[in-house]
């Protein structure tokens, strides 16, 4: 009797944990945030559901251009380049209603994959089937080596592009912020299928990335699919964490470099910023709109548009750069005078009530604007706590904080480029 007592109370207690446990998964569904798994392969799945007629994929892989060897800028990025090699290996998903764009960067490679609801789970066969079994042989490197080639000189010729690179290395030397996340032409020639081997057994694993899945699908047949197909995927063979050695002090004398369009310069100013998971991230984007904002303000309206600032929180902390584009006639080939007095007083200035608070809200409405699958799979690249509570440190951060982070950008050391050739100068060459 006493055993059926307690025979009893077990069962009720487990009845009731099963009723707590179904409520917690109901709370959770209802909240809008996605059905979560993870593969044997540790792979992680991330299912959102909506009511979109187009079915969209993304799989992120957590490492980027900043695990390319020093020598081999644009490996990782032709990495990414050789999952779809060819037109013809793009055009199914076109075939199929939707599209695919591969991204590649410094702190990931993301392929974004969409179809109609038919061609739902032949795209998933057909994604597994590239990222688990891509051919990285001698014919496929040389024809995305051609093709980054080309894309690299193109890019070296504009020079908005130039003029990033150019300061980010003046700044950062060889760590890998300040090289090319798409290479040169001479890196990527150097590159063999033996590099793209290499780097796809050593990054290119299950264990390291993570699918989203989107719009109208049935939730159960669609993870049997990713299962299937995505289950054959292998671990990567053990990725290097990121420690890389930190540059030395900068110089912050002007440095003037030459421009691939004569006539048409260029000014950077840029500085160490801080990683996407600081606890100053928040502070730092408004802090960005802020200064954009006073610059724009001190300059032209017809210029305007061509001042702008970028906040690069990456995975290791980044870069903070004030861009000056499109500048005709520099005095000398020194820095513009509305450069050397609007950015001092730019970041000098006391923060006001009204100017952060038009910052702020500025950030906030940004923000709404970003797909939940990329918040979501931020987190899983940038190790953060959760889209909620990086939401909820941007809606938390205050007048003080972002005063405090300007105070100590503008106490850090700032290098300050400029790009230019005379259009006289290339006449007489």
């Amino acid at each position: 009797m006493f055993n059926n007592a307690i025979l009893t109370r077990s069962f009720a207690t487990l009845a009731l944990v099963a009723a707590f446990a179904g409520a917690m998964s109901a709370q959770r569904s209802s909240s809008g945030g996605p059905r979560q798994e993870t593969l044997l392969n540790g792979m992680r799945v991330l299912m959102f559901s909506d009511t979109a007629e187009q079915v969209k994929v993304r799989i992120r892989v957590h490492s980027g251009a900043a695990f390319d060897p020093q020598g081999k800028e644009g490996l990782m990025c032709l990495l990414s380049d050789a999952i779809f090699p060819n037109q013809a290996s793009r055009d199914f998903f076109s075939d199929v209603g939707g599209g695919l764009e591969v991204t590649c960067n410094y702190d990931y490679i993301e392929i974004a994959a969409s179809s109609n609801q038919e061609g739902f789970l032949t795209m998933i066969e057909t994604l597994a089937a590239a990222v688990s079994t891509p051919t990285l042989d001698k014919e496929v490197t040389a024809a995305v080596k051609a093709e980054a080639i080309k894309r690299a000189a193109e890019l070296e010729k504009q020079p908005a592009y130039a003029a990033d690179i150019a300061a980010a290395s003046h700044l950062l030397g060889t760590f890998p912020y300040g090289r090319p996340a798409n290479g040169t032409p001479a890196s990527i020639d150097t590159i063999d299928f033996a590099d793209l081997r290499f780097a796809y057994g050593r990054f290119f694993g299950a264990d390291n990335a993570t699918i989203t899945l989107s719009g109208r699908y049935q939730s159960e047949n669609a993870y049997r699919a990713v299962r299937r197909f995505f289950g054959a995927w292998k671990k990567s063979d053990g990725r290097v964490p990121s420690t890389f050695r930190q540059p030395d002090a900068p110089e912050t004398v002007m440095k003037s470099v030459p421009s691939p369009v004569a006539g048409t310069g260029e000014v950077r100013m840029i500085a160490r910023g801080i990683s996407r998971n600081s606890k100053e991230y928040p502070a730092s984007l408004v802090a960005a709109g802020l200064i954009e904002t006073r610059l724009r303000n001190a300059t032209p309206a017809d210029k305007r548009e061509l001042v702008s600032v970028a906040n690069n929180a990456n995975i290791l902390p980044g870069t903070f750069v004030i861009r000056f584009s499109d500048i005709s006639r520099p005095d000398n080939g020194s820095k513009p005078v509305e450069v050397n007095e609007a950015v001092p007083k730019a970041l000098g200035d006391r923060i006001s009530q009204a100017e952060f608070d038009a910052a702020k809200r500025l950030v906030l409405a940004k923000r709404a604007l970003i797909e939940p699958t990329t918040l979501w799979l931020d987190v899983h690249t940038y190790s953060l706590r959760s889209a909620k509570a990086e939401a909820d440190a941007i809606t938390a951060v205050s007048l003080a904080d972002v005063q405090s982070f300007i105070d100590k950008l503008r106490a850090a050391p700032m290098v300050s480029l400029m790009l230019f050739t005379p259009a006289e100068e290339t006449a007489e060459n």
